[in-house]
């Protein structure tokens, strides 16, 4: 079972892949599943942002939190489960599902159409450690969700919720990062990519990636410079990796995560979910990919090499 203190590493997103005519593409699924799963990553994540927890159904939630299980298994890879939803209910619903199903730990989102006091946040962690039992939970601290967490909201979280063992900080402050980390020893704190040796150098304990899907080698590569105290090489990938943003991502047709996130999958062969996502959003477009792999090619190369 994960705990605070085995909670670390690289875990890679799961896109939803979506057929031509907008279904769920189990084959798609299942094969990606099964390549990140050969790739040495710590674990995987599905059905939160990048997976469109909010453009699918219950039933199209069951069925995709099947195939990833199903897949993950021979390798014993850890599955977080996203069980996001609009109100506690339909959370419930899908939390119960996903603990029945084995995922490893349930991660949390807030309702987020009006946004939760603090009194009302704290009932839903009730709630959810009432329903997921020993399962542990997982906070993404989404702006997204309107109410965000600070360090004392964790600490009164944690006093009655003990099955909360980790967050995803994706807020891009180190400082304010390293004084959480420093004020709830107790959580692991995952960030994201953009500042990532930074907040690994005050306290991260992993990270939530895309890059783990585009190029899991460099993935682990960067993660390993930062743990073991290279910081010349992990900073050193921060700058390609923040420049990839600024020079290419932010001018994609696409900028919802689940968009941004398939183009950024689409340049790694050995991904299959494509690049459709489910309207009202924009999808990025093939241009968009070649674009990103021009610019790869000159100014980093090792983004291409898996």
């Amino acid at each position: 079972m994960l705990t605070a203190k085995t909670l670390k590493g690289v875990w890679a997103l799961v896109a939803t892949p979506w057929t031509d005519d907008d279904h769920l593409d189990d084959q798609a699924l299942h094969d990606d599943v099964t390549y990140l799963c050969g790739a040495g990553l710590d674990g995987l994540y599905t059905t939160a942002s990048s997976g469109e927890f909010f453009a699918v159904d219950d039933g199209e939630f069951r069925r995709l939190v099947r195939i990833v299980l199903d897949a993950a298994k021979p390798t014993n890879t850890p599955v977080q489960v996203c069980c996001a939803a609009s109100d506690t209910r339909g959370f419930l619903r899908r939390a119960s599902f996903a603990v029945e199903a084995g995922c490893a730990a349930v991660q949390v989102i807030l309702p987020c159409y009006i946004a939760l006091t603090k009194a009302e946040a704290l009932d839903f962690f009730r709630d959810a450690a009432r329903v997921c039992g020993r399962t542990p939970l997982m906070h993404y601290n989404t702006a997204n969700a309107k109410l965000t967490f600070e360090a004392e909201d964790y600490r009164r979280v944690v006093e009655e919720v003990p099955t909360l063992i980790g967050t995803k900080q994706p807020r891009g402050q180190p400082l304010w990062f390293a004084n959480l980390c420093r004020q709830t020893p107790e959580l692991s704190h995952f960030t994201a990519e953009y500042t990532y040796a930074a907040d690994m150098a005050g306290g991260a304990r992993g990270v939530y990636s895309w890059l783990a899907v585009t190029n899991p080698r460099l993935a682990l590569h960067w993660h390993r410079a930062c743990e073991g105290g290279d910081w010349n090489e992990a900073v050193r990938v921060q700058g390609l990796v923040n420049r990839f943003k600024n020079e290419v991502k932010q001018c994609w047709a696409g900028q919802s995560d689940a968009a941004v996130n398939k183009a950024d999958a689409a340049l790694n062969p050995n991904i299959r979910c494509g690049l459709r996502v489910r309207a009202p959003y924009r999808s990025c477009t093939r241009e968009d990919v070649d674009t990103a792999r021009r610019w790869a090619e000159q100014h980093f190369p090792e983004l291409l090499i898996w």
